[in-house]
Order: C-alpha cells, then sequence, then structure tokens
C-alpha cells in the first residue's frame, strides 16, 4: 500500500501582490498531482492548508477541482483537513474543501473523524488553535483509541510541535500518542522527517516557497511532496522533489562592489527561463540606501520579477550588532537576567515559573502560582501595592517602557 503526502499547498496565494506568483502556486499544484499519479499510490493525503484562505478565489477553487478529477480519474482518492489558512471556526460555515466530496475529496471533521483505506485506519483534526488545546488533546486521543483496533494507521493533522516551531506551537514533543505508524503533519513549511513512536512523523513541508525563511531548506531539500509506502512494519518513505517554475534568489553584495556585483548577478540571471524574485542585501559601507535602492533597481528591475532589497550601512550594522547581543539569549534567559537585577530572589523564582507554564499555555496553573505567591507575601496583612508603584518599578528595571519613552 503507497501513498503520497502532500501539505501547505496555499492555492491562491498572491505573494508580493504579483498575479505570477499566484500562477506559480497553481503551477506547481498541477505539476505535484501529475508526479503522485505517476507514480500510481493508492491514496494521498494532505494535511491542510490547501487554499491560502478559507474564501479561496474561483480560479484556486477550479484549480483544485482540476486536479481532483485528474486523479479521480486514476482513481486515486485524497483524504484531508483543513488548515490555520483555510479553517472555519464559525458555526454554520462550511470550509472550501467541503464543496469537494462528490468528486473524491475526503475531508476529516468532527462529524467523520476518521476512514478505512484497505486494512489502514486514517484519521485525523482539523487546526486547532493553542487556546482550544483541550479540545485538540482530547480529539488527538479518540484518534487514537479508534487506531488501536487496528494494525496501520495513520494520523493527520496541522499542528506546530515545540521541537520544530519553538514559539508558535500548539503540541509539546512526546504529547502526541505513540501507536501511529505515520503521523502526517502540517503547517511547517519546512521538510521534517523523523522516527516517532510506532512509525514516523513527516512534515513534507509547503509545495512552493512561501516565505523568504523558506529557502536555507528548499536549497537543501527541495519543494515536493513524500511518497509513502506503508507494506512493512516501519513505513519508508522518499521525498520527490518537484521543478518549481521559477527561481528565489537570495543574495548579499558589497557596496564597495555594487556594480559589478550587480552585473555579474544579472548575467547569472539572464540565463534562467523565467524571471525570478530577488532577496538582496547591500552591507559594507557607509552609503545612501535610496541610491543604493536607486541603483539595484536600474540594473535589475527589467530581468527580475520582484525585488526584495535590505540596507546595511556600516553604522545600522554596527547598532544591529549591539541589538543582537542581547537578543542571543533566548526569552527565559532573559527574564532571568533583568529580574535578577531585583535581587529578589522569590520574584526571581515567579517571574521564570510563570514564563514556563503561559509559554505552554498552562493558565490553570499560572493562575495558581500567581494566586499562591499574592498570599503568601500579602495574604491578609492587607499591604497594597498601587499599579502606579508596580508600573514604576517596572519601568526602573526596564521590562517596559511607558509611552512617552
Amino acid at each position: 500500500m503507497k501513498f503520497a503526502h502532500l501539505s501547505d499547498t496555499h492555492l491562491g496565494y498572491r505573494q508580493y501582490g504579483l498575479q505570477e506568483r499566484e500562477d506559480d502556486f497553481y503551477y506547481t499544484f498541477n505539476s505535484v498531482v501529475d508526479n503522485i499519479i505517476e507514480e500510481r499510490v493508492d491514496f494521498v493525503i494532505h494535511s491542510g492548508d490547501l487554499f491560502e484562505t478559507n474564501r479561496p478565489s474561483p480560479k484556486a477553487l477550479l484549480t483544485f477541482q482540476e486536479g481532483l478529477l485528474k486523479l479521480r480519474k486514476a482513481n486515486i482518492p485524497i483524504y484531508g483537513i483543513t488548515g490555520n489558512h483555510d479553517t472555519v471556526l464559525r458555526k454554520g460555515f462550511i470550509p472550501p474543501q467541503a464543496l469537494f466530496r462528490k468528486l473524491g475529496f475526503r475531508p476529516l471533521s468532527a462529524k467523520r473523524p476518521s476512514y478505512l483505506e484497505d486494512d489502514i485506519c486514517i484519521t485525523g483534526v482539523p487546526y486547532l488553535p493553542k487556546s482550544m488545546k483541550p479540545l485538540l488533546m482530547k480529539k488527538i486521543q479518540e484518534a487514537s483509541k479508534k487506531a488501536e483496533e487496528y494494525k496501520k494507521s495513520i494520523i493527520i493533522l496541522h499542528q506546530g510541535i515545540d521541537k520544530y516551531l519553538p514559539f508558535d506551537y500548539e503540541l509539546e514533543t512526546g504529547e502526541l500518542p505513540t501507536n501511529f505508524n505515520y503521523y502526517a503533519m502540517g503547517h511547517i513549511h519546512n521538510y521534517i522527517n523523523e522516527p516517532y513512536g510506532n512509525g514516523k512523523l513527516v512534515y513534507p513541508g509547503s509545495t512552493e516557497i512561501w516565505k523568504t525563511n523558506e529557502l536555507k531548506d528548499y536549497q537543501k531539500n527541495g519543494k515536493g511532496f513524500v511518497l509513502v509506502d506503508m507494506s512493512g512494519d516501519i513505513p519508508e518513505t522518499e521525498r520527490i522533489k518537484i521543478d518549481l517554475p521559477r527561481e528565489f534568489i537570495k543574495k548579499t553584495v558589497s557596496y564597495n562592489k555594487l556594480l559589478a556585483e550587480l552585473q555579474e548577478l544579472k548575467n547569472n540571471i539572464i540565463k534562467l527561463k523565467t524571471k525570478p524574485l530577488l532577496d538582496i542585501t547591500v552591507e559594507e559601507g557607509n552609503f545612501s540606501t535610496q541610491e543604493a535602492f536607486d541603483t539595484v533597481h536600474k540594473v535589475l528591475d527589467e530581468y527580475t520579477s520582484y525585488i526584495r532589497p535590505h540596507f546595511y550601512p556600516d553604522k545600522i550594522k554596527e547598532e544591529l550588532e549591539i541589538i543582537q547581543n542581547e537578543k542571543t539569549l533566548e526569552p527565559r534567559q532573559l527574564i532571568i537576567k533583568k529580574m535578577s537585577e531585583l535581587e529578589n530572589e522569590d520574584v526571581n523564582h515567579l517571574a521564570v515559573d510563570l514564563f514556563d507554564n503561559l509559554s505552554k499555555n498552562k493558565l490553570p496553573e499560572s493562575e495558581k502560582i500567581a494566586e499562591n505567591f499574592f498570599n503568601e507575601y500579602f495574604g491578609d496583612n492587607g499591604l497594597k501595592v498601587s499599579e502606579e508603584d508596580i508600573k514604576k518599578e517596572m519601568e526602573t528595571i526596564g521590562v517596559f517602557k511607558t509611552e512617552d519613552d
């Protein structure tokens, strides 16, 4: 039994407001579908963010419909969930994916949380925000219980995990049940493939470059989907890369050699089939950003689809390095550093405990910690501390500044 796993296609996304970028996302989706059919898979899994929004344009809907019809003709069903971009949390509204049930799309939802494909149980939970984590965990446990009835099982999720997305996650490492054979993840746009529990946990990544912070992973792993063979006890996976219709170039040049480096870059760009997107940084030397901006655009405008420039003269770079040195500490370390200036160990512990719990969305625990601290310090003594006093103290240690600052 073999299937294709993809995610985060973001149909309808008009990057930088460019029609050609929206068309690139459609082109790549069609390429993925064609490659999936060539691989002769038994079914497809899509792990969310099929569309850029929950109200996609007619062209985005039509593109998905055309791909779905091609899969249907090849007798390949597709299972999927909604992601954070295309989910609908309001009562009485349906996600756009639901429009395609009759064409072979099989959505996993509260009403239909699982399917059976041959002898494989396919379960899934549509995206839920961190504020709804208790419900998310309940649904995941229900899926785990359902999976216990079968020898092989897959869970589809569109959630961030702290190990891979430290500051914007819904799940912590180890919170997922371990009895699934394959964890078909979505939401993170980089390619991740690791052992977990009884099988493998895989983020196939987005099919196109949605943000520039994906470029490093793209250069290493490309964009595409994952081919999964469920025949053995442990799933076997293969990364299938797709050629993107447009290059996304990230380049840093020296202002001291600006014209020469821009000319060299232009000569390389001219060789490409389509106009690329260019993320360019100009640094070294003290220069006028307006002058550098004009020079970059004068030399490269004609040969690029879009230029995203950044300018760091020596003066600005020095200031950024000073700021960066302060930011080398993790948030938890910064809190410890700042609170140590109070010279009150109990308050230090309070700040760290609150950070640890609030960053994991443990609101009841946080409220209890704050309540215990208040009772211990103030209790029945009736000590009054005004909001203004607290504000002044916090300003003194630099935790926050007033609007006047």
